[in-house]
């Protein structure tokens, strides 16, 4: 006859490595904390790149920033020369000269390559008076290129001819051109047909009505610049 109250035991066999991997499921920190060799290795070198990246970026918009601000102040600047010579020759002194002979000439004359005239002093002259006035291009052997070159000397009384004194001031008024031309427009003596012209000489009768200044810049992609010139007095002062 059975025993009611006797307890039937009986042993659970479990093998290890299932045992393992069940205390390491169940334990919140089962997986090592930290990177491995490898994906700090990655780490750095995607890091170095981005630096890299962004310096370089960095010193390109630098120097683009610098070129455009430099370019910007050789613009402005070339624009006050050319303003600065616009007004001189605008308000050139028109004189007619007689020499020993009473030979009359302008004291005016022109051809491609440079403008000979009269004109107040400059601005850092304070005493004022006449000026003679020499614009021409030269060649520049620094720049590879022409300069646009002012020589100017006061005016002297007691001149007999128009033609500038070998000790003048000289001023280099714009470099980095490829060629500078000037050109004239009006009648060099009465009842003749108004036109453009290359030169104009000082034997001439009447003043140019327009002078043109043609700057060419940019090498193979040349840059065409116009300037006109209308100068203000037309009626002539006999000055000997």
């Amino acid at each position: 006859m059975s025993n009611p109250d006797r307890t039937i035991t009986a042993s659970l066999f479990v093998p290890n490595d299932l045992a393992s991997e069940a205390i390491k499921s169940l334990s919140p920190h089962s997986k090592e904390d930290g990177f491995t060799l490898l994906e700090v290795m990655v780490a750095m070198v995607l890091l170095a790149v981005i630096m890299t990246t962004s310096a370089s970026m960095l010193f390109l918009n630098i120097k683009g920033w610098e070129g455009l601000t430099e370019n910007s102040d050789r613009i402005l600047e070339n624009h006050l020369i050319l303003a600065r010579v616009t007004t001189m020759v605008q308000h050139l002194t028109p004189l007619v000269w007689k020499n020993q002979r009473q030979q009359r000439g302008l004291a005016f004359s022109g051809n491609a390559q440079q403008l000979h005239f009269i004109s107040s002093a400059p601005q850092q002259h304070a005493a004022g008076g006449l000026f003679e006035y020499l614009l021409r291009q030269e060649s520049d052997p620094e720049q590879e290129g022409m300069s646009l070159v002012l020589y100017y000397a006061p005016l002297h009384p007691d001149r007999e001819e128009f033609s500038l004194p070998e000790r003048g001031s000289r001023r280099v008024m714009i470099t980095g051109l490829d060629e500078v031309q000037f050109s004239f427009f009006g009648n060099k003596r009465d009842r003749v047909k108004p036109e453009w012209t290359d030169s104009w000489e000082s034997v001439s009768h009447l003043y140019p009505k327009l002078i043109r200044m043609t700057q060419r810049h940019g090498g193979e992609q040349a840059m065409i610049q116009d300037r006109f010139m209308r100068i203000r007095r037309q009626s002539t002062v006999m000055a000997r």
